[in-house]
Parts: structure tokens; sequence; C-alpha cells
């Protein structure tokens, strides 16, 4: 086993909670059609994600963790790049899950760096 699994695990979880935030935090609800484009960046973000941790738990490359630390960079300033930071707990949300995935992702390939150093 690689020693990186708890990363992945951590990683898949905060997959799953973005695509399951939307309606935990309500934004999916029968009078909020169309969606909006918060809600679909993080349901987006959380099945890629979860489709990037999942590859990882079979491929033991390094780049399903640049792609989460790209991903997490993006839900740190998409709701200003989208220019809809109006909803707070929807900028917190995003915001929170992208720094754990930036931490996650920095983690993996600085142990990686400090492993090949050896």
């Amino acid at each position: 086993m690689d020693r990186r699994r708890w990363q992945d695990h951590s990683a898949f979880i905060i997959g799953v909670w973005l695509i399951a935030s939307p309606w935990a935090l309500g934004s999916f609800s029968p009078d909020s059609v169309p969606l909006g484009v918060d809600a679909w960046n993080v349901l987006v973000c959380g099945i890629a994600v979860a489709i990037l941790s999942a590859a990882a738990f079979a491929s033991y490359r390094l780049w399903e963790e640049w792609g989460n630390l790209l991903i997490g960079i993006w839900l740190v300033v998409s709701p200003w790049m989208l220019q809809n930071a109006e909803r707070p707990l929807f900028v917190w949300n995003a915001v929170i899950c992208g720094l754990f995935l930036m931490v996650l992702g920095i983690s993996v390939l600085r142990n990686a760096k400090a492993r090949e150093a050896l």
C-alpha cells in the first residue's frame, strides 16, 4: 500500500461533501430553478475530486494530486471569478473545501519530493 492513502481518502470525502453540499446547504429546492452557478460549481468540482481520488486508489501517480490541487485553487477563487459571492454559506464552503484540497495536494507532492531526494 502506498503511504499517501489517507490523503486520497480525505480528498474523496471532500469530493462527496461537495457533491452533497448543494442539497445540504439548501440550494436545490423546488423553487430554486434555474440552479445557481455556485451550486453547479461545487457539484461539478465535487464530481471531479471524487473521480480523481477514486483513480488515486488504483493508480499511484501524482497527476491526481495535481488535479485536486488545481481544483482546490479554483474553489478558493471561484466565488469571485464567477461573480457569485453574495451567498456567504456557499463562499465559505468553496473556500474551506478548496483550502483542504490544496493542503492535501501539497502534502502529498511534498512527501513525494522528499522521498525522491532520499
